[in-house]
């Protein structure tokens, strides 16, 4: 349920999944991905607790804040943590990149108001190319994967997703594979 990666899912389904459509990869972005948010949330729900000690090295006396302000602190400061935290996860979750049989789909989820969806058809896929770069993408496996369309139809960018060299040769596999494009076609009788 929570994975980025997972090839030939059997309960998923999509808006707009035609009846006959059968999901063949479902990606989001990599879960180390999320650290950033992580980390900013665990920093403030354990900053009350740190900074009487910080106005304590400072000499700064707490004793003159009313109690009335450092409990509207508080509340103020979780429900920050718990909008981080649940922001953090929609983002993430409801980001997704969906391969099926007939398609490739991008689903960009803004917020609770706002989603975008890109859709190419796999018969339009002319390339695939991957890329990973930096230390925490070589060490978790995670990079881009970048496909080409033919005509008007827009390039799918897939950022962040596990396995990115896998995922570019499952696509054009796919591709090849579905639309009689494979190596066979390629050579010519003589």
């Amino acid at each position: 349920m929570f994975s980025a990666y997972i090839e030939r899912p059997a309960r998923y389904r999509f808006e707009g999944q035609d009846t006959n459509e059968k999901i063949l990869l479902l990606l989001r972005a990599h879960p180390i991905t999320t650290l950033g948010w992580i980390i900013t949330a665990v920093l403030l729900f354990f900053g009350p607790f740190f900074i009487p000690k910080a106005f304590q090295l400072l000499n700064l006396d707490l004793s003159t804040i009313p109690q009335s302000f450092e409990i509207i602190f508080l509340i103020i400061n979780y429900l920050l943590v718990l909008i981080i935290v649940f922001e953090g996860f929609l983002h993430w979750y409801f980001n997704v990149y969906i391969v099926t049989d007939k398609n490739i789909i991008d689903v960009d989820f803004h917020s609770m108001l706002f989603k975008n969806i890109d859709v190419a058809p796999l018969r339009n896929i002319e390339d695939t190319s991957s890329s990973m770069g930096g230390i925490l993408s070589s060490v978790f496996h995670y990079g881009d994967v970048f496909i080409q369309t033919a005509g008007a139809t827009k390039n799918i960018d897939l950022l962040s997703v596990p396995k990115p060299h896998r995922v570019a040769d499952f696509i054009l596999d796919e591709a090849h594979k579905i639309y009689g494009r494979g190596r066979d076609a390629y050579h010519h009788p003589g």
